[in-house]
């Protein structure tokens, strides 16, 4: 059975060494876990830039396991019947060793498993089981411990993250105790499922789902480690979440013990360091002392240069996206900076990039193909056709995936090695004297110690006893702060203060009900998705457009395709409903998808006479679907752009697609 153990702490009292016990380990702690999609379409050739960092990274002697989520094969075109006949037939390591194509190297690296929770969150079609009374759908996946253990069993977890219902930001607080009593009962279920397994194999049959991985994983000895997912944006309700899970399991008839919590919901909070730092402190202070030293502590999505002085703090493992994510903007990680740099201004002193680290593919130029900056930049800025981009690939040439996937090598080599750094302070016996000086260096992490000495008195006469008396905390922390997501060059959309409710379903609002007149004076319908902040109007992609359309904006009336309610003409963006719903419309939601798409027939079946001209103007695939099939059953209007270089949200913002937009409203105005 899998198991995690403390087995050095560092000489000055801070950072520890672990060990996690699991079938394809051990991992030595504090570990990084660079997020993969390990599933990037119906097989293993499938996923583009993902299955190329993928296969550069998985064959790396020095990588200490990956991170997978369960559900983002959603997102990647896999069927029902793909899934369960071809992914969940095969464990990934079973399933990487027997491919005989020497471009797949095999997993020999331990794989920790997220329940997906977010993504199940905004879902409607993995919903409550039919024993449950929700609607059973083909892919046999519901948002309960049975059916989301037995699909990390499947895919072969070394570890798992108990299946959590997240806890969005501006929640209301009766909801965000709700579902955190039901992450708690879902990790406390989770464990009695693996004491026994019977309730698995009867679900795995009423699904048809194969039994062969779950009779192998259940006859083996190889059973994952367990980390409780745990959620709540203050030291306080963190501190009870942990208290009360401790307590309900000493409660339970259950043999089978968690290695550890992993605690999520922390990069969509996009809030200041001081929470971040206040949350792992609520952790850690609620976990028995006589358990400190076998329980794991992980941190969801955080793994960047904070992962000192959350090692200071406690932190075990931590794992990161971002590496990919700055990628395909095209954004390189300085080692020395931590500044996100693009490539278009990035300094290279003829072949050498500002980098030195020994696994670098990119800059030590180990890669098979020309990593030289100026190769890269020319295949990065030429629009290839699909016959030459195939062309190359048969030719062993690089496209562009090739080298965002190195970069995106790159950006994560800076991270790993700082992780490392921090290994080798701990073992030294001085990662404070360390943290300290990258403090200095760093403001985001001054903000960060100082916010932890509130609660940490002996922190702060350590820090005192260094003679750093400016790192210590004043009579008050600033307010301005930086947010979590700009660390690491991610994007934070807003500083939204809203409250939201997931309480909102589809009929909370329907403007076909309503009263309603389209105003006179404007002769154009623009169709356009919704955000994620609200009012719609106050977000970047919203107000971005508008921006740009200038002198036109007099004709338009906008209305908003909400995935949860379809149509939001511009005068109801201020409806409590539409304010505070959190929904983003999915591929597999088919049935929601139906509804939008209705919704949005109906309103111009309604309303269309009323305007001269219907142009829809999205760029991201399940929202261009909706708007397009209801423009072809309505029989008028038209999507722009017409040919997108990509469907996803970066199109959105390109000049030259708004510039089409301008242009036909300008043609459309003589």
């Amino acid at each position: 059975m899998a198991s995690f153990r403390v087995t050095q702490h560092g000489d000055d009292g801070y950072g520890r060494i672990g060990e996690m016990s699991v079938p394809h380990g051990p991992v030595e702690t504090p570990a990084l876990f660079p997020v993969i999609n390990l599933i990037g379409g119906t097989t293993l050739k499938s996923g583009g830039v993902w299955r190329r960092m993928r296969d550069r990274l998985i064959a790396s002697d020095h990588l200490q396991g990956v991170m997978f989520q369960a559900m983002s094969f959603s997102d990647y075109g896999v069927s029902p019947g793909n899934l369960k006949n071809f992914w969940r037939d095969k464990t990934f390591h079973e399933r990487f060793a027997e491919a005989d194509d020497e471009d797949f190297p095999d997993l020999n690296s331990p794989v920790f498993i997220d329940s997906g929770g977010f993504k199940l969150m905004n879902s409607n079609t993995f919903g409550e089981a039919p024993e449950e009374g929700g609607t059973k759908n083909e892919w046999g996946l519901y948002t309960n411990p049975k059916s989301i253990l037995g699909l990390q069993i499947d895919f072969g977890a070394d570890i798992i993250a108990t299946l959590d219902y997240p806890i969005p930001p501006k929640l209301r607080e009766e909801e965000k105790f709700e579902r955190m009593e039901r992450s708690i009962d879902s990790a406390v279920e989770c464990l009695r499922l693996l004491d026994n397994p019977v309730d698995l194999i009867t679900h795995f049959e009423e699904n048809d789902i194969p039994l062969h991985t779950l009779n192998d994983w259940i006859d083996s000895d190889d059973k994952p480690g367990v980390y409780v997912a745990l959620h709540g944006h203050d030291y306080e309700t963190v501190n009870w979440y942990v208290g009360t899970f401790i307590e309900r399991l000493a409660e339970a008839d259950v043999e089978t013990q968690p290695d550890g919590f992993a605690i999520g919901s922390l990069v969509p909070l996009r809030s200041s360091v001081d929470v971040l730092v206040d949350i792992v402190q609520g952790a850690k202070d609620a976990i028995p002392e006589d358990r400190a030293d076998e329980m794991g502590l992980h941190v969801f999505g955080i793994g960047g240069k904070q992962v000192s002085l959350l090692a200071l703090l406690g932190v075990d493992s931590f794992d990161c996206s971002s590496h990919m994510q700055s990628a395909k903007f095209r954004k390189y990680l300085h080692p020395e900076t931590w500044e996100n740099i693009h490539l278009d201004d990035l300094e290279v002193e003829g072949t050498d990039y500002p980098c030195n680290l020994e696994h670098c593919l990119l800059c030590q130029g180990d890669s098979e193909y020309d990593t030289s900056y100026e190769e890269m930049q020319s295949v990065l800025n030429r629009d290839f056709s699909y016959d030459e981009r195939e062309r190359r690939k048969d030719n062993d040439e690089p496209i562009k995936s090739d080298y965002y996937a190195l970069l995106a090598r790159h950006n994560f080599e800076v991270y790993n090695d700082e992780l490392q750094r921090v290994r080798r302070h701990i073992n030294e016996g001085n990662l404070l004297e360390y943290v300290v000086n990258f403090a200095r260096e760093h403001e985001q992490i001054k903000t960060g110690l100082e916010q932890a000495q509130i609660r940490d008195k002996s922190l702060r006469n350590d820090i005192e006893q260094l003679g750093a008396y400016d790192l210590l905390p004043g009579t008050e922390l600033r307010s301005d702060q930086k947010k979590l997501s700009d660390w690491d060059g991610g994007v934070d959309e807003s500083d939204e203060t809203r409250s939201i409710s997931l309480e909102y379903g589809p009929h909370s609002f329907d403007v076909s009900t309503r009263s309603y007149t389209p105003p006179a004076d404007r002769d154009v319908c623009l169709l356009i998705p919704c955000s994620q902040q609200k009012p719609y109007s106050e977000s970047r992609t919203h107000s971005v457009l508008a921006d740009k359309l200038g002198k036109h904006k007099s004709r338009i009336h906008k209305v908003t395709v909400s995935g949860m309610y379809g149509p939001v003409p511009e005068e109801f963006e201020e409806e409590k409903p539409v304010l505070e719903y959190e929904y983003v419309l999915a591929g597999e939601d088919e049935r929601q998808i139906e509804l939008v798409t209705d919704r949005v027939l109906r309103y111009l079946e309604k309303h269309g006479d009323n305007y001269d001209e219907i142009v829809g103007y999205v760029t991201s695939k399940t929202y261009r679907q909706v708007i397009e099939d209801a423009l072809e059953e309505y029989g008028r209007g038209q999507v722009l752009p017409r040919d997108p270089k990509a469907l996803q949200l970066t199109e959105f913002f390109r000049n030259e697609n708004i510039e089409e937009l301008t242009d036909f409203l300008a043609a459309t105005a003589e």
